[in-house]
């Protein structure tokens, strides 16, 4: 219960069609998902409840017994409780199997075995004469058996025939020995059958068993039986693996548990046991054999060494013992008193005594260096001699079969027979506190892995150190391996395997595994290559497989990996071997670890992932019972959501997955995503503002200890909003064609009323420029002009008269042309002003003068303005304003210019004013005059409305006073907007 199963009693195992597996317990019916125990709320109504037994049917139903409730059935959706007529249901269900032959429910209770039908919810008992308490019901063959709850009466059923066969314990019962067997076969079939049999155990004990659950699978079948002492019932477990027959119960020591049911799911081989108040109890067939200290004959030591000899021996060194195996039984023992007995008695034995490493000669004799030298050791003839030499605490044998010895931060040659070789000394300072983790010698070269230095290489009569500075590889080594092919493997504390080459005099880095690559763990131990090309490793976290020649640049790395849950329980591997088959044997602080690396098949299934989950918009979302399995979740058909719905979250898990830790995934969107996403131990697939669709999630995944990737993919649809759909595109752009065409309507008919509008206002400014224009060439003003003219030629002033016929018929020609311009430039203006102004000036007889100035920041070439508005003004002022003041006039006209172009001219008079104007002038002249005005005025609103850039034509009189408050002239300012 503390691994979260809700109760620690667990009467049944049961693995349905669809292979989810169910417990049945004393607390209700659960579906067991391998790490994690799932409750279905469809089946709360029997939470608390005992379930007795759990079945099948053809339809994939679920049936089970309820103590207390009774027969019960689930279809995935619904739970169903049936009311049975019978003594069946008061006296309990003890057990129930789905006939194989029918589909009938076979009922065991109190009162015998019983039929039930579905169809007419009838129960029909089995063998009228047998009516005793039942404890277990198995399928045999065609057969069924019940075991009686006494064990005295066992029954064998033919349900076809209605025959019923009794077993009853005898006293010259079957015997079954344990260990190896003569007719397994024979075995086999006794055991599934009823008969109770007799079963002489080990400790030559007899037990009158019965088996009352069998379960197997291709290599091997274990079988639960029963027996009894002192009328105490009590079971056994027991498994038959080709023709050894083995006690389980007495090796995992199991004998005090009650045990209730075993399982052994489809394709496993790890067994499931539920038990009586000790929850399930897993045994693991594990790749990893683990060998204590105490089972070597070494008591509370530490492992120093170990090796494997050409026999296949497995020689393991602790601190100052040593111990042969062979099958992995201890086959020979050498003590430290058989090492103190041939050493010198310089030293105190065994107090001193220490054994540093172990190694063999090209004869296979092993060699062992201690602190007070070398000693060999004969595996054929088991004989112990002491060599001496020098103590080493790591040493290695060249090709010349001489000795590469490291003692107290020194490396130094010696020959077999003790003489100082003539080969180089390499020594380190005291200080420098070298520690050498291995020493190989391959191809004339010697190979050394440091855990301060790097490596060291020993070649031509040469040490050449590579670390760090010269090599970019880590100081710290704790193992190297030189393959056949000549490149190196070595491995530290800083999560990376190097892959290198030597070339020349330099040690080059080919390549690199990373956990980028797939590898777990920082610390690289115990590296080995095998046979059949597989490279091996441990590091801090696990074991790991690679196939090396999948070990390629921008390739992928194929490998497999086992941790803590697969078996591998302590991670403080260093030194190991290769025995004889391949094997590899690992050395731990104070364990001997047997690694099986056969990698064939240990599984005859094919994983599956499932759905475990949906999530949107962070929320649980289940998919209904058409879209997805009721009873795995896993999709039937597409997953469609509503556009909104498209912030998705998928979670994934692989069935009945027992080290998660261990499983990596990947995924895919199809139709979204252009490339696999990197493999990662989150089972989470994440999708953001997914856009409408039909898209394909394929997710693979795959348990590192196995490397077979598992397929898994599902159709997904992410509707389209109503506003995209193909109706609503159409029905809007109907819409839309209807508004522009209802628009363009509009816009036409406003422009050709507008246009028509413009031209009826163009043609008013027409009409009222050309009124201005009859009005400006009035009667009066030809008359006058004429008048002036006859004056001057009856006066004889011949040239007078011409220049005024001149300047007369150009102020007539520059009225007629500008009548047809709607803009003149600020020179013509000037020009046709100053023309006006002279002439009227003659006229007068010079009773004013004028004066026209412009602006230096205008140019009047690029000025324009429309023109005969000015002159009415200048006409208004010389005719009403001075033609009544006995001073002589004077007329200023100014052109200015503002910053956005806006043109003003100011027109200045020193007149009479214009209400003494108006008071002297009552005649029809002033009526004409008052007329033109009206004009001008239409003429600057029509200009406004039809030429208008933001500034308006506009015109303001302003009556001068002097300083006593009496008129002194007027002022006008007429403004004309940048065109």
């Amino acid at each position: 219960m503390a691994d979260g199963l809700p109760s620690n009693i667990v009467f049944d195992i049961f693995e349905d069609s669809r292979g989810l597996v169910w417990l049945a317990t004393d607390a209700g019916l659960f579906e067991f998902i391998g790490e994690e125990i799932k409750f279905r709320k469809e089946l709360s109504r029997l939470q608390g409840e005992r379930i007795n037994s759990i079945c099948e049917d053809e339809k994939g139903n679920l049936w089970f017994s309820a103590q207390g409730v009774g027969l019960c059935k689930f279809d995935g959706k619904k739970l169903s409780i049936f009311q049975l007529d019978s003594v069946a249901e008061e006296s309990g269900i003890a057990c129930l199997v789905k006939n194989a032959a029918s589909d009938h429910l076979i009922l065991g209770s109190s009162e015998g075995v019983f039929v039930y039908k579905e169809q007419n919810s009838k129960l029909k008992h089995v063998g009228n004469l047998w009516k005793k308490p039942v404890f277990k019901i198995r399928q045999f063959q065609n057969k069924l058996v019940a075991n009686s709850a006494s064990q005295k009466e066992n029954v064998e059923f033919e349900m076809e025939s209605g025959k019923v066969r009794e077993y009853h314990t005898e006293p010259n019962l079957p015997v079954v020995e344990i260990g190896y067997q003569n007719n397994s076969i024979e075995l086999k079939n006794l055991l599934e059958s009823g008969k109770p049999f007799t079963l002489n155990t080990k400790t030559k004990k007899k037990l009158v068993c019965d088996v009352i659950e069998a379960e197997g699978n291709e290599t091997q079948d274990f079988y639960l039986l029963r027996y009894f002492e002192k009328e105490i019932q009590k079971q056994k477990l027991i498994r038959l693996c080709g023709d050894l027959l083995s006690d389980l119960s007495a090796e995992k020591m199991l004998d005090e548990y009650v045990i209730h049911s075993i399982f052994l799911r489809k394709g496993y081989d790890d067994l499931w046991i539920g038990t009586h108040n000790h929850g399930l109890i897993q045994l693991q067939n594990s790749k990893f054999t683990y060998l204590d200290s105490d089972l070597l004959g070494f008591k509370n030591t530490l492992l120093q060494d170990l090796i494997c000899d050409c026999r296949g021996n497995i020689i393991v060194a602790s601190k100052n013992e040593i111990s042969i195996l062979k099958n992995s039984q201890v086959q020979h023992r050498l003590l430290v008193k058989d090492f103190c007995s041939l050493a010198s008695r310089e030293f105190k034995c065994p107090k001193d005594f220490s054994i540093y490493k172990l190694g063999t000669d090209k004869h296979e004799l092993v060699w062992i260096s201690t602190n007070r030298g070398f000693y060999t050791f004969s595996t054929n003839s088991c004989q112990l001699k002491y060599i001496g030499i020098t103590p080493a605490e790591n040493f290695v044998f060249t090709e010349d079969d001489d000795l590469l010895c490291f003692w107290q931060n020194q490396f130094k040659f010696y020959s077999k027979s003790g003489w100082d070789s003539q080969k180089p000394i390499l020594k380190f300072p005291k200080s420098a506190g070298i520690g050498v983790s291995k020493m190989v010698a391959k191809n004339s070269s010697i190979w050394i892995s440091t855990r301060q230095k790097g490596i060291i290489q020993f070649k031509n009569n040469e040490f050449r150190i590579f670390n760090r500075k010269n090599s970019n590889i880590h100081n710290v080594l704790n193992d190297i391996l030189v393959l056949p092919d000549s490149t190196i493997i070595a491995g530290g504390n800083n999560g990376l395997i190097y892959k290198m080459k030597s070339k020349s005099n330099s040690l080059v880095v080919i390549d690199s595994i990373t956990d980028l690559d797939g590898l777990v763990g920082t610390s690289i131990q115990g590296i080995q290559y095998l046979k059949d090309g597989s490279l091996w490793c441990g590091t801090n976290l696990g074991v790991h497989r690679f196939e090396y020649n999948s070990w390629l640049k921008n390739s992928n790395l194929k490998f497999k990996f086992w941790n803590s849950k697969d078996g591998y329980l302590d991670q403080t591997g260093e030194q190991s071997v290769i025995d004889k088959n391949q094997d590899i044997w690992l050395k731990t602080k104070n364990k001997l670890l047997k690694i099986e690396t056969n990698t064939g098949k240990r599984k005859h299934f094919e994983d599956k992932i499932s759905l475990t989950s949906i999530r949107i918009h962070g929320e649980d979302w289940m998919p209904d019972s058409s879209q997805a399995d009721e009873w795995t979740n896993s999709p039937i058909s597409p997953i469609e959501l509503n556009y909104d719905e498209n912030d998705l979250a998928f979670t994934f898990g692989i069935d009945f997955c027992q080290n998660i830790s261990n499983v990596r995934f990947r995924y895919l969107l199809d139709g979204f995503d252009e490339k696999w996403s990197n493999w990662s131990p989150s089972s989470d697939a994440v999708f953001s503002h997914l856009p409408s669709g039909n898209y394909t999630l394929k997710v693979e995944g795959k348990h590192l200890s196995e490397g077979v990737i598992i397929p898994f993919s599902f159709d997904i649809i992410v509707k389209t909003p109503w506003w995209k759909m193909w109706w609503f595109i159409i029905l809007l752009s109907l819409i839309f064609g209807g508004l522009v065409y209802v628009a363009m309507w509009g816009y036409t008919y406003f422009i050709r009323k507008r246009e028509k509008t413009r031209i009826k206002q163009l043609n008013r400014v027409i009409g009222l420029k050309m009124k201005s224009l009859q009005n400006q060439l009035d009667p009066h003003f030809i008359f006058n002009s004429l008048n002036s003219i006859q004056s001057y030629i009856l006066e004889e002033q011949k040239e007078s008269a011409l220049e005024y016929l001149s300047d007369f018929s150009n102020v007539l020609r520059k009225k007629i042309e500008s009548a047809n311009k709607d803009f003149i430039s600020l020179s013509d203006e000037i020009d046709y002003l100053q023309l006006y102004l002279k002439l009227e000036q003659m006229r007068f007889s010079n009773k004013f003068s004028y004066k026209i100035s412009v602006n230096t920041a205008i140019n009047p070439f690029k000025s324009k303005l429309p023109p005969m508005l000015i002159q009415p003004f200048l006409e208004n002022a010389i005719r009403y304003g001075f033609a009544a003041s006995e001073t002589k006039g004077n007329l200023d006209v100014n052109f200015e210019i503002e910053q956005d172009g806006y043109l003003k001219c100011i027109i200045k008079d020193n007149g009479v004013g214009r209400k003494k104007a108006k008071d002297l002038h009552e005649d029809s002249n002033i009526k004409v005059h008052h007329k033109t005005m009206i004009i001008t005025q239409d003429r600057i609103k029509l200009l406004n409305k039809v030429l208008n850039n933001g500034r308006v034509y506009e015109y303001f009189i302003e009556d001068l006073t002097d300083e006593k408050g009496f008129p002194s002239g007027t002022k006008v300012v007429i403004g004309f907007p940048k065109q």
